[in-house]
């Protein structure tokens, strides 16, 4: 089973995911586990299949893995002991801590985060809104009236996306541009048949998802402009933990048509459970993944920056306490609010 399958997916070709899911499904057992990432060609999915057979190597874990569902969601499902393992995002970690977002409306959505658990971060990449060069769309400020992908309706993406059109243009949903509601592979097929036309897509620099679509036609990729940066929306953008600016560079991807480098905005996200995991099984899901970073990195190359060190970068919910454990035993310094309810 090769993680390059999964890079492979692009438009429908779900032949690649489709088998590597098929691998990892198992009949249930003491140490089955379900595991959830978001798009097929989504670094979380890159992240987890690589995680898996790490894990099936060193301990014979057999974990189930589902693909598209928004990471709210999945923070819903995992504090409801529906899943074990989930795309924990900081972002979403503070609206379902506070309520707000998508949770406003949620009766008990702060008491199940308080079910939720971290294991470690990593960054899921800038947030890319591709779009095809002959599309007349040469800036944000060209959104209006068109046809964009921003995210599956009600999912964090969405909400950054938003907060990144309006901080530029000052544009609204629905009032100034139409917004698709689709999952993430099928908005994907929507904009290679020229459905959509723009698509935002959280992802690596380089992303093996655009370069697929670079081998289709030209593309460009549009940028947040030195003049959005002091608008009150791209604050609001950006004053969310979690968040931060990348450069994408021109000539990234074959058949990019920016002539200069490109700002873009990304988040950090992270591997989750809940608090019913047991000790062990965190502490050896914990330690396998870090210490077969060699194996990450091949995978993909920006998985190689997945370590004990970078692991708790703007983390923001409870260390699970097996999780904890390993931190502590190779020397690292767990700040006070992330030591988890278990250990004080």
């Amino acid at each position: 089973m090769q993680v390059k399958k999964v890079l492979q997916y692009i438009g429908g070709a779900a032949i690649g995911v489709s088998t590597m899911l098929a691998a990892v499904q198992t009949a249930s057992s003491a140490d089955s586990f379900k595991m959830a990432s978001l798009g097929a060609a989504s670094p979380t999915t890159t992240f987890s299949i690589s995680a898996i057979e790490i894990l099936k190597k060193e301990y014979d874990y057999h974990i189930q893995l589902s693909t598209g569902a928004p990471a709210n969601r999945q923070a819903v499902d995992a504090a409801k002991k529906d899943l074990d393992l989930f795309v924990t995002a900081v972002s979403i970690n503070h609206f379902m801590k506070n309520g707000l977002k998508m949770y406003a409306k949620m009766d008990g959505a702060k008491e199940l985060f308080t079910n939720l658990r971290g294991i470690l971060n990593y960054p899921l990449g800038p947030y890319q809104g591709v779009t095809w060069a002959d599309s007349g769309i040469k800036s944000m400020d060209d959104l209006k009236g068109k046809r964009i992908f921003t995210g599956p309706p009600s999912g964090a993406a969405r909400t950054v996306v938003q907060q990144i059109i309006k901080g530029t243009t000052g544009y609204e949903p629905k009032k100034d541009y139409e917004e698709v509601n689709l999952d993430w592979s099928s908005a994907l097929q929507a904009f290679q048949d020229r459905q959509v036309d723009v698509y935002f897509v959280p992802t690596s620099i380089p992303s093996p998802q655009i370069t697929q679509l670079a081998t289709i036609g030209k593309i460009r990729v549009l940028g947040i402009p030195d003049s959005a940066l002091d608008s009150d929306g791209m604050k609001a953008a950006t004053s969310v933990a979690g968040r931060a600016f990348f450069t994408l560079p021109k000539g990234q991807y074959k058949n990019l048509v920016n002539e200069t480098d490109v700002r873009v905005l990304g988040s950090i996200v992270g591997l989750g459970t809940n608090k019913w995991m047991s000790e062990e099984d965190a502490y050896n899901i914990t330690k396998g993944i870090f210490t077969h970073n060699a194996e990450l990195a091949q995978g993909a190359a920006w998985m190689k920056s997945i370590t004990p060190e970078t692991g708790l970068q703007q983390m923001n919910t409870p260390l699970h306490i097996g999780a904890y454990k390993y931190y502590k035993e190779v020397g690292i310094d767990v700040p006070e609010e992330l030591i988890p309810p278990e250990a004080k």
